[in-house]
C-alpha cells in the first residue's frame, strides 16, 4: 500500500512540472511576423509629404504682331495666330489660359475717336481692344470684337510681353531700327513710330538709346 502511494505522489509531482514548463515558455515570434513589421517600417518611410508644393510650368507664351497677337508653344517654337475679329469671351478664355492669369481690368471707354472700345487688361501690361459690333435687334446683347492691343508698362516682377524679334517695352530705338524698318515722326503723343505692316509706338525721346514707352496695332484709343 505504501509502495502504491509514493508511485502516485511520484506521478503527480512529475505533470507538476510538466505543465509549470510549458506556462514558462516564451511566446514565439514567426519570422512572419517579423516581415510584416520590416514592412510597415519601409511603408512609413516612403509615404510622401501631403504638404510638398508641385510646380506647373507654363508651357505657351503670348507674341505680339502686326494686325494679331500669336500663342507661341515654348517647348516645340510653334505658333499659331489669334486674328483680329475674334469675339470677346472666347478671346478672355484664350489669353487667360496663355497668361495663367485673369484680367485686372474691363472697361468701356465711349470717349475713343473710333467709337466705344471694350478694353481688357492684363497684369503684365497687355491690354487687347475690341470694338462694338451693332446688332439690328434692340434687344439683342452688345458684341464685342477683337480690334487691337495695347501694351504699356507693367510690374518688374511680370514677364515682358514681346515681338518675334524681341521687342518690347524699353527695347532702344537702335534695337527697334535692327528689327524693322521704321518712320519716326514728332507728334503731341511724343516720337511716334510705325511700321509699314501696322507696327506702332511711341521712343521717350529722338536719339538712338531712347526707349519704347509704348506699343500697339488694331484700333487705339490714342488723342493726338
Amino acid at each position: 500500500m505504501k509502495y502504491f502511494t509514493l508511485i502516485l505522489l511520484l506521478f503527480a509531482i512529475l505533470i507538476g512540472c510538466e505543465n509549470k514548463d510549458k506556462n514558462s515558455l516564451p511566446i514565439p515570434i514567426t519570422n512572419d511576423a517579423q516581415d510584416t513589421v520590416i514592412i510597415a517600417e519601409e511603408s512609413k518611410e516612403k509615404i510622401p509629404d501631403s504638404t510638398a508644393i508641385v510646380e506647373t510650368k507654363i508651357t505657351q507664351g503670348l507674341i505680339l504682331t502686326s494686325n494679331a497677337l500669336q500663342v507661341i508653344n515654348k517647348n516645340t517654337g510653334s505658333t499659331s495666330e489669334i486674328p483680329f475679329g475674334k469675339p470677346l469671351d472666347q478671346m478672355i478664355e484664350i489669353v487667360n489660359n496663355v497668361l495663367q492669369s485673369k484680367p485686372k481690368s474691363i472697361e468701356v471707354n465711349s470717349e475713343c475717336g473710333a467709337g466705344p472700345l471694350n478694353m481688357v487688361t492684363w497684369n503684365n501690361g497687355i491690354t487687347v481692344v475690341f470694338i462694338k459690333k451693332e446688332s439690328e435687334s434692340k434687344t439683342a446683347e452688345t458684341e464685342w470684337y477683337f480690334a487691337g492691343w495695347f501694351l504699356g508698362g507693367n510690374s518688374a516682377n511680370i514677364p515682358k510681353i514681346a515681338t518675334m524679334a524681341g521687342i518690347s517695352i524699353g527695347s532702344t530705338r537702335a534695337e527697334m531700327e535692327s528689327a524693322y524698318v521704321i518712320t519716326v515722326s514728332k507728334t503731341s503723343l511724343g516720337h511716334e513710330f510705325s511700321t509699314s505692316s501696322g507696327l506702332f509706338g511711341i521712343f521717350d525721346g529722338p536719339g538712338k538709346q531712347a526707349k519704347i514707352t509704348n506699343l500697339w496695332s488694331g484700333v487705339s484709343c490714342n488723342f493726338r
